[in-house]
């Protein structure tokens, strides 16, 4: 071995690379605003209300089915929904990272190599980032390595079990689902496993489980989400391959975010190409769905446990191969693994430089999340019960107002999320439907356009539109809110004094139109 440590060391190692990791995640401190949808299903589903955003109407806004009701039962025996989704998200992060390490010490030779895993993960800032965002991405990755890890070392139920909790948790759960499965038809082939066919019969009927209930308790066959954020175009599709460029750009590079997985494609053991299997169809996915329009790279979080085994994997390979030339000099093979891993600590612990992701978190956590909830706690402060308010986007407001939100991208509408717009994909992930006109015909008490306006001093109600728009995507999703008089004819500008130096600038339906 070129370089190894006495295995009862290892414990230590993993457990002080935990603790790095939690305070990584504590740096970060960020929160989602789509966190506060989902503690919003959880917190009616807590109060007898359903899974529904809004009481009454049952439409899948969610993407993660396991997390929403784990969360639910946390708000029913009364934990703080918002404190129980970081605090287990965390746990999950933390989970995650002992799987990769177990996963690790599968895939390749000796204590050190595979401690190199989770230490690549634990540095990793998207990782960190979304560990403590209250959203299901954790846990979503730690189920998705445990079930590759449990898998490779044969625990045949075990692996069903997790692949149905992964597939639970996130859409994207098939793919672990698919994947495992034909993993378990290749081992049965080679006479190592059981029967292959118990494995799909058991796993396969909680998929269609889910299916059945999400006909019958909401009437589709897929999340809303999918319906809003979809085009299935190709310029969505080139979308998904920039973001997924600009994680390379940001974090390994291209080259070495691609040696790895081609590597174990092309030659390695059957466990290697499992894992390069997993990510190659997590990356396809993400160009499919054509990336996301939230920071730090969210989509390709729960790859990067498999990707940093497979780096380990390869490195592990690359040392033993020039073993007999390292071995000639004692200190080249420590000097070595020193130099790596310092060289993809650095990439890793400095913010991403090249693309707009660490600005955009950085904008997110100082300065949007905290403006949005206290916007929702002023209109659960000052609003009457049964307003209602129209609003991009809707997380922290809906949650911390209780007031009937109408969301104007259509992740909880079913109308805007099916409809069907021009050149989609060429705009913001996640941001580019909407239907102006729907929305003021359903007559929400106050609108809250501009991506919530909150300026230095009071709007000028004399200007058209109240709400000037500097970013070109706001003003596409909500310009045909101004074709004709309507909003003008019904609506009132107004401008309220959040804080010293803050106004929140809205339309409100006039009395006579209420």
């Amino acid at each position: 071995m070129l370089f190894s440590i006495p295995q009862r060391f290892a414990p230590w190692i993993l457990a002080a690379l935990c603790t790095g990791l939690v305070l990584h995640a504590v740096h970060y401190d960020f929160i989602a605003d789509d966190t506060f949808i989902t503690l919003r299903y959880a917190d009616n589903l807590a109060a007898g209300h359903g899974l529904v955003f809004n009481p009454g109407d049952r439409v899948e806004g969610f993407t993660s089915m396991l997390w929403t009701v784990l969360l639910a039962a946390l708000g029913f025996i009364g934990f703080d929904l918002l404190e129980a989704a970081r605090f287990i998200g965390v746990v999950a992060a933390v989970i995650a990272l002992v799987s990769t390490y177990w996963l690790a010490r599968q895939c390749t030779e000796g204590a050190m190599i595979a401690l190199l895993a989770p230490a690549l993960l634990a540095l990793n800032g998207s990782f960190a980032c979304w560990a403590a965002a209250g959203m299901e991405t954790p846990l979503f990755a730690c189920l998705v390595v445990t079930a590759f890890a449990v898998s490779i070392s044969g625990r045949y139920w075990t692996s069903a079990a997790v692949a149905v909790a992964a597939l639970l948790t996130r859409p994207e759960g098939l793919l672990v689902f698919v994947v495992l499965g034909v993993y378990q038809i290749y081992r049965a082939r080679q006479g190592v496993a059981r029967p292959w066919l118990p494995w799909w019969l058991a796993s396969g009927a909680a998929v269609v489980l889910l299916i059945a209930f999400r006909l019958w308790y909401f009437g589709d066959l897929l999340p809303n989400t999918y319906y809003a954020k979809t085009a299935a175009g190709w310029a969505q599709i080139e979308r998904g391959l920039e973001y997924l460029g600009d994680y390379a750009a940001d974090h390994e590079g291209v080259i070495l975010l691609a040696a790895p997985v081609c590597i174990f494609v092309l030659r390695g053991a059957s466990a290697l190409r499992l894992l390069a299997a997993g990510v190659l169809a997590f990356w396809l996915a993400i160009v499919w769905l054509g990336g996301d329009g939230l920071p730090m790279y969210r989509f390709v979080v729960p790859s990067l446990p498999l990707f940093a085994v497979l780096s380990c994997a390869l490195l592990d390979r690359l040392l033993r191969s020039a073993g007999a030339r390292i071995d000639a000099v004692p200190r080249s093979g420590t000097v070595l693994v020193v130099l790596l891993v310092c060289a993809w600590a650095y990439v890793h612990l400095s913010p991403p430089r090249l693309k707009s992701h660490y600005g955009m978190y950085k904008f997110q956590r100082e300065v949007e999340i905290p403006r949005w909830t206290r916007v929702g706690q002023w209109f659960g402060e000052h609003a009457a019960p049964g307003e209602s308010i129209a609003v991009v986007p809707i997380g922290a407001v809906s949650f911390y107002s209780g007031l009937k939100v109408y969301d104007m991208l259509g992740l909880t509408d079913r109308h805007i999320a099916r409809r069907q717009m021009p050149r989609l994909g060429t705009g913001w992930a996640g941001h580019e439907k909407s239907d102006g006109q729907y929305i003021l015909k359903r007559k929400p008490t106050y609108l809250l356009l501009g991506n919530i306006d909150v300026s230095d001093k009071a709007r000028d109600p004399r200007q058209r539109p109240f709400i000037p728009y500097d970013n070109a995507n706001i003003w596409a999703r909500e310009k045909d809110m101004f074709d004709g008089d309507f909003i003008f004819e019904r609506y009132r500008p107004r401008s309220v004094q959040l804080t010293s130096g803050q106004y929140l600038n809205y339309y409100e339906l006039k009395r006579e139109f209420r």
